[in-house]
């Protein structure tokens, strides 16, 4: 594990391929987003006003950060087609230099951790809304 760190710091790309302050925003608006639409429902029990608040938040947020992944999605595609690594690699072809030099850059941005926050958050907070919603709608009562 340690290595693969070195390896990646002493990499010519890691410039580029380092979590960025703007990729940590977007991870933070979603979070929020996520946490806000899943609030909606409980929100309900303190009027009307929350649960909207909350369901704004969530859709704003989500809209900001899917643009922003569709960008970052939209960049990858334009770069695969460029040096076209699938058509070499599916016809066994040899990758030169710049070949591989993408593929330590593509390999580096897939090592980032912040997917795996954003999924433990989407789903911990699913989870936990869950259970808080059903003890409200039917145990509580």
């Amino acid at each position: 594990m340690f290595k693969a760190r070195k390896q990646c710091l002493n990499c010519k790309a890691y410039g580029r391929c380092r979590d960025t302050t703007a990729s940590w925003v977007f991870l933070f608006i979603g979070v929020i987003a996520t946490i806000a639409v899943r609030v909606v429902n409980l929100a309900l029990s303190f009027g009307i006003f929350w649960p909207k608040f909350f369901w704004y938040i969530g859709v704003v947020g989500f809209f900001f950060y899917f643009l922003y992944k569709f960008r970052q999605d939209k960049i990858l595609r334009r770069e695969l087609e460029k040096y076209q690594i699938h058509e070499k690699i599916s016809n066994q072809r040899v990758l030169d230099a710049i070949d591989r030099e993408f593929l330590r850059t593509m390999l580096c941005r897939l090592r980032s951790n912040k997917d795996a926050i954003n999924y433990f958050f989407i789903f911990s907070s699913s989870a936990i809304v869950m259970i808080l919603a059903v003890y409200q709608d039917f145990i509580k009562k």
